[in-house]
């Protein structure tokens, strides 16, 4: 199959592009750096089947030039963070609502298009959440995914499109960014192999569900199967605190750190899991334990440091 990711260069995305080409598929990855990194997808460069474009998810004619061949298409492209889309709300939404309508129009107009919409659990707000939890969002990211979300669903029910949407919780794993809007598993694990205390905004005491990249790409993998309008949580139904994970890091990397407690972060959900229930319908059960997750990745981190490029 011929297949598009947009966001392909992120730190999902180019997991995503790789168990792609692994199934045989072929990949058109569509990136502006805008989150992403050429070093994430540099060891798919030469393969015959990848085709890497830069440009802008809200590029309607270089979007209808790369979406002329395409079966599917993977849309992760978005501002992911919700510290930059409180400072920049406007940038957010230009960007996850008029960028996913960019594709919608292309879809509405090629029904033999199929596609995912990545969206995130931030929509629901603090709690643990089925996917008939009324939506909550507590940021300009947040709002602006339940727009996207909204606008596949009325592409789907008006124009007879063929949109599936995964809510994905936290994922870590690779690739993940440590500086600016990175994850807080990453920024800990810089702060820690420099011999500084990882920074608990708040308490430390939030907690989340963290899935570990092979589950999340796994649950790409199931989408593609699914009827159009699905739409499911991607995550693991257990749940760790922040300050947790900061001391299994610790732990791993053998220091004698504390954790330093700092100023509580506006738009914070304070605690978020996911009920599975339909993931596990359609064959999904993750693989990885967090203790798992993470021990994987600070031995690939320890390796992988700032110096190479993955990390900036």
């Amino acid at each position: 199959m011929k297949i598009l990711v947009t966001g392909g260069a992120g730190f999902i995305g180019s997991h995503l592009c790789e168990r792609l080409l692994k199934e045989g598929h072929t990949v058109k990855c569509l990136d502006n750096f805008y989150n992403g990194n050429v070093n994430n997808i540099r060891g798919m460069l030469t393969n015959p089947r990848f085709d890497f474009v830069k440009g802008d998810i809200r590029d309607e004619e270089l979007l209808r030039r790369l979406c002329s061949d395409v079966e599917f298409i993977f849309h992760l492209a978005a501002n992911i963070h919700i510290e930059r889309s409180i400072i920049h709300p406007e940038e957010t939404f230009d960007i996850n609502v008029r960028g996913t309508l960019k594709l919608l129009k292309i879809l509405k107009e090629n029904k033999h298009i199929k596609m995912v919409l990545a969206s995130s659990a931030e929509v629901y707000g603090s709690g643990t959440h089925s996917e008939k939890s009324p939506a909550n969002p507590l940021s300009p990211y947040a709002a602006s995914k339940v727009s996207a979300e909204a606008l596949c669903r009325a592409y789907n029910t008006v124009y007879n499109t063929d949109v599936r949407i995964i809510r994905n919780f936290n994922t870590f794993g690779p690739r993940q960014k440590a500086d600016g809007y990175g994850s807080v598993i990453a920024i800990f694990s810089k702060r820690i192999l420099n011999n500084l205390p990882p920074l608990l905004y708040g308490s430390g005491e939030q907690s989340r569900s963290y899935m570990y990249i092979d589950d999340a790409v796994e649950n790409y993998m199931i989408a593609m199967k699914c009827k159009p309008g699905m739409l499911y949580n991607v995550g693991c139904e257990s749940e760790i605190r922040i300050k947790d994970i900061a001391n299994v890091l610790i732990k791993l990397a053998g220091k004698n750190l504390v954790p330093v407690i700092t100023e509580p972060r506006p738009g914070e959900v304070q605690n978020l899991c996911p009920d599975i229930s339909i993931a596990k319908s359609l064959g999904f059960t993750p693989k990885n334990t967090i203790e798992e997750g993470l021990t994987k990745f600070f031995e690939w981190f320890k390796v992988h440091n700032v110096s190479n490029g993955y990390m900036t």
